[in-house]
């Protein structure tokens, strides 16, 4: 995905120095259940996802060639799993597990898109204005989640990785979604539009779907080794994982870019003439004053400081491979 808009300044500062407030309405919120749902969830996707209440993972579905096809945020339940996932993914990925679901399993799949909204609470004072609200977050764990009230709203609050600060994302009762919403903004908060959001995610090294999250790359390509356990067992596309892990045979790699100007859509990255990867995502950052890009580069052409040509459309343009993320975290 590339945005060549501009964020406006509110939502963007607010998620580098104070709190921003997401809509992610649109995002995949499906429900697991079943005594298998666990071992079911466990065989077909990456990470280990044997939960307790209370906690919570990320976990990829792959393919049989070891292709994304999701990238699934967990949150256990007492009676069941809660699974989020990208924007417009829900009709796709509701199809994709009941394909898996077999005759013998004791598994249910609902979605919940229609009876929950969503919202992501980041920046670097989102902790402390959800304690101004509701109640303190600090001791809540990576992917943990409890239940705060919030304008009187019994809100299911997740600690995710946030864009190089806190980030949490909040799900509410659909009827109840703007008190909520209401009760944030009042406190605080500063509403993020999505070329703002893009520009932070992007900022951060964040892979996204339908750019970098999908099934031209697998998880260890896009940066996701952190999600797929070594020593869970197996699940689909395990096999080509674990090889690509134990024999060091992950080729491209996803890495950030410094272009000269803002390349276009899927421009191929050239080294000495040849294709050596292409640009998933660019935008102007506000951070740096300089057109940035995400980009998979096959190595050894991922190593910073490599210098590449970004064929986009009649324009060749310079580039320079960096680390990521391109900005420092924000501070607490």
């Amino acid at each position: 995905m590339l945005s060549e808009q501009t964020p406006t300044s509110t939502g963007y500062w607010a998620g580098r120095t104070g709190a921003a407030l997401r809509d992610e309405g649109d995002h995949a919120r499906l429900w697991l259940g079943g005594e298998d749902r666990i071992p079911f969830l466990q065989r077909i996707s990456t990470n280990d996802v044997r939960l307790l209440p209370g906690q919570g993972t990320v976990t990829v579905l792959t393919s049989p060639t070891a292709r994304i096809q999701a990238v699934l945020t967990v949150l256990a339940m007492p009676a069941g799993l809660l699974l989020l996932a990208g924007p417009g993914q829900g009709p796709a990925l509701f199809n994709t597990l009941r394909t898996q679901i077999f005759f013998n399993d004791q598994v249910t799949l609902e979605g919940r898109g229609g009876a929950l909204a969503q919202f992501n609470l980041l920046g670097p004072q989102a902790a402390s204005l959800l304690g101004q609200v509701g109640s303190h977050v600090d001791d809540l764990p990576l992917f943990g989640w409890r239940t705060l009230p919030i304008a009187g709203v019994d809100v299911t609050v997740q600690r995710h990785e946030g864009l190089g600060s806190a980030g949490f994302t909040l799900l509410t009762p659909a009827p109840a979604s703007l008190a909520v919403k209401a009760a944030l903004l009042q406190a605080g908060a500063a509403p993020l539009n999505e070329a703002a959001y893009h520009t932070l995610r992007i900022e951060a090294g964040m892979p996204a779907p339908g750019s970098e999250l999908s099934e031209q790359v697998n998880p260890l390509e896009a940066g996701l080794r952190r999600f797929c356990h070594e020593r869970k067992g197996c699940y689909t596309g395990q096999e080509i994982i674990a090889r690509q892990i134990t024999y060091d045979k992950v080729t491209t790699h996803l890495v950030g870019l410094l272009p000269e100007a803002m390349p276009a859509a899927e421009a191929k990255a050239l080294a000495e003439g040849k294709q050596v990867g292409w640009v998933s995502s660019a935008v102007h950052s506000l951070a740096l004053q300089r057109p940035i890009a995400l980009a998979f580069v096959r190595r050894p052409h991922h190593q910073p400081g490599a210098q590449l040509t970004l064929q986009s459309g009649d324009q060749a343009i310079p580039a320079v491979v960096t680390l990521l993320p391109f900005t420092p975290a924000a501070p607490p």
